[in-house]
């Protein structure tokens, strides 16, 4: 996600946010495909008092219903879509009921986008059981008793592509079908990590490694989808806290994981056969090598260059040890 200007807050109280845009994506001054939607975040927006010139003509913002919002508030595109090299103006207060001030933004339209992102390369979890986490009256958090961070590899868009927004999706059942949550990110960079807080009932009375299946897709901003989802079952890394651990009022952070955190059957253990774990969501088998609980995409003999199922299985299994080792900390 862009970088957030953070809303003003009580020191010791949470509260109310205050209305107000806080953020756009892509920022002012920037480059854009025409056909790619626009991001707001802030509190009690709207765009009824907002408008659109594109080369100082009249255009209109709707909704971009087809895009992930990936935690922001406001997303939508212009119509007609600006062509390349036009100038979009877009001015206006985001929340006139609220008194908010005016705000200018200016865009340059860039060729439209009309390329599907890549197919998410894989996909990983690490998961922390930690003592109950109660955060204290006032707090921004919420109660939680675990935390998956997931990550989804990809590939960062090029000059004049969209941003890619993965969308994380946490099922019960290994055949996808008993969807638990979900949650969604907006990156330009190759790969995003999603932390995922959740209380004890989120596990249905399953052992916490085994509770989740996760599942990756891809959409780029301008609406192209990408071809497959990608998925894993078993996680890198696993740490549980001890029974007698103490309450916490905060969140804990990320563990440094170590060697000790290693989960049988999971990405990280070496010593686990291939296909134990997860992998593309309709690849077949032939071509789709799922190593060490991470989902892994390889090319096989209709891949460039015909490298064949071994070869593609030979791949994937180099690729998931390096990404082993990029988790380790």
């Amino acid at each position: 996600m862009a970088s957030t200007v953070a809303m003003e807050a009580s020191a010791d109280a949470c509260g109310m946010p205050y209305p107000g845009l806080t953020e756009v994506f892509p920022a002012s001054g920037a480059s854009t495909p025409g056909n790619a939607a626009l991001f707001f975040a802030g509190h009690a927006l709207s765009l009824d008092a907002v408008s659109v010139t594109v080369d100082g003509e009249p255009a209109r913002l709707v909704a971009a219903s087809d895009v992930p919002a990936a935690g922001y508030d406001l997303v939508a595109r212009i119509e007609p879509p600006p062509g390349e090299g036009q100038a979009i103006v877009i001015e206006g207060s985001f929340c006139p009921d609220e008194g908010c001030e005016a705000t200018r933004i200016e865009l340059t339209a860039g060729a439209a986008d009309t390329e599907a992102p890549p197919t998410p390369g894989g996909l990983s979890f690490d998961l922390y059981d930690y003592a109950d986490s109660t955060p204290s009256s006032g707090s921004c958090e919420s109660h939680s008793h675990l935390a998956w961070w997931v990550t989804a590899e990809g590939e960062a868009a090029g000059t004049g592509e969209s941003p890619v927004i993965y969308t994380v999706e946490a099922f019960r059942d290994v055949s996808f079908t008993e969807p638990v949550f979900s949650t969604s990110r907006l990156t330009t960079d190759a790969s995003v990590t999603m932390a995922l807080h959740q209380t004890v009932d989120v596990l249905a009375g399953v052992d916490a490694p085994t509770a989740l299946c996760f599942r990756a897709t891809a959409v780029d901003a301008a609406g192209n989808v990408a071809g497959e989802a990608v998925h894993a079952c078993r996680p890198c890394f696993y740490r549980k806290d001890p029974a007698t651990a103490q309450p916490s009022s905060s969140r804990p952070s990320e563990p440094e994981w170590t060697e000790q955190d290693v989960y049988p059957g999971g990405t990280c253990d070496s010593g686990t056969e291939p296909g134990s774990g997860g992998g593309a969501g309709d690849g077949d088998e032939d071509e789709d090598a799922a190593v060490r609980g991470c989902s892994c995409r390889a090319a096989g003999e209709r891949g460039p260059g015909g490298a064949g199922a071994l070869g593609g299985a030979a791949l994937a299994l180099l690729a998931c040890a390096a990404r082993a080792r990029r988790r380790k900390r």
